[in-house]
């Protein structure tokens, strides 16, 4: 089993130097970076704060810069892992490495890692260098839990788009089908999620026109369990206090999150056993 696992390892760490290597990612890593750790800033500066956007507490600071991780860090494992089956398969490549002795579920976690890793090493570093801004703009740490918070959903939103983008690129005949079927969840999950859950919302009885009613809070905290997006932000939402925790219990987010953590890897793991090259 030992042997095993560092085989899984030793596989996913050199898809991983060849994805840092890339040019893409010469170009993805600066930019995740610069955003993360400039979104710390920004937003722990009252002066640059929008006027009623309450950043009085790192916990805060953090929630509101967890949106560059949605747009950039997403987009960057999509940019990454788009082309991690589809371009094997096109080469020959992926019917050379069905054949090895690695079992089929392994090649398929050391896929997923070797993208996630290549995606989480400079999203770590922004965050890093984000917490020691928000240190020097507020005079105060962001605590262990949040900032733990911080880390470990980040890593759970990019593990699972990972798996939604490599699913994708084993579905596609082409690369051009990759990038349109990664690009297309993307968009869907981050610009048009809220078409969902007005169209519950409206089903149900509730005035669309005022999403700011706790009404529409409630169900929209409901349907975002189904997004990747929607379960991100329900737990950073959790290390907030007062009004601003969601409503829904934590069991809830934790039991999405665990879902969202379980199913696509199975789903792209089963997929690649029946995968013909």
């Amino acid at each position: 089993m030992l042997n095993r696992l560092q085989t899984i390892w030793n596989v996913s760490w050199q898809d991983a130097k060849r994805n840092m290597r890339s040019q893409r990612m010469l170009i993805l890593a600066p930019l995740i970076v610069l955003a993360i750790s400039m979104a710390c800033w920004g937003f722990a500066d009252s002066r640059i704060v929008p006027a009623g956007l309450p950043t009085n507490s790192p916990a805060q600071v953090l929630f509101y810069s967890s949106l560059p991780v949605v747009f950039f860090c997403t987009l960057s494992v999509v940019l990454l892992g788009f082309d991690s089956i589809s371009r094997r398969r096109l080469t020959g490549e992926l019917a050379i490495d069905l054949s090895q002795p690695l079992p089929r579920t392994d090649y398929a976690i050391t896929q997923l890692l070797g993208v996630w890793i290549s995606a989480m090493i400079p999203t770590t570093i922004g965050i890093l260098i984000g917490l020691f801004l928000i240190e020097n703009q507020m005079g105060e740490w962001p605590t262990f839990g949040d900032a733990s918070m911080f880390l470990l959903s980040t890593g759970l939103l990019l593990w699972w788009y990972t798996c939604l983008q490599l699913l994708a690129s084993s579905m596609a005949r082409d690369v051009g089908s990759s990038v349109t079927l990664g690009v297309g969840t993307w968009l869907f999950f981050v610009f048009l999620w809220l078409i969902p859950t007005l169209v519950v919302a409206q089903s149900m009885g509730v005035d669309i026109t005022d999403t700011t009613s706790s009404s529409f809070d409630r169900i929209q905290e409901k349907v975002d369990l189904f997004s990747p997006n929607g379960v991100y932000q329900l737990m950073m939402e959790t290390r907030l206090s007062g009004e601003s925790q969601p409503s829904l219990s934590s069991s809830w987010i934790w039991f999405s999150a665990l879902s969202w953590l379980v199913f696509p890897t199975l789903i792209f793991t089963n997929r690649i056993k029946r995968l013909r090259p």
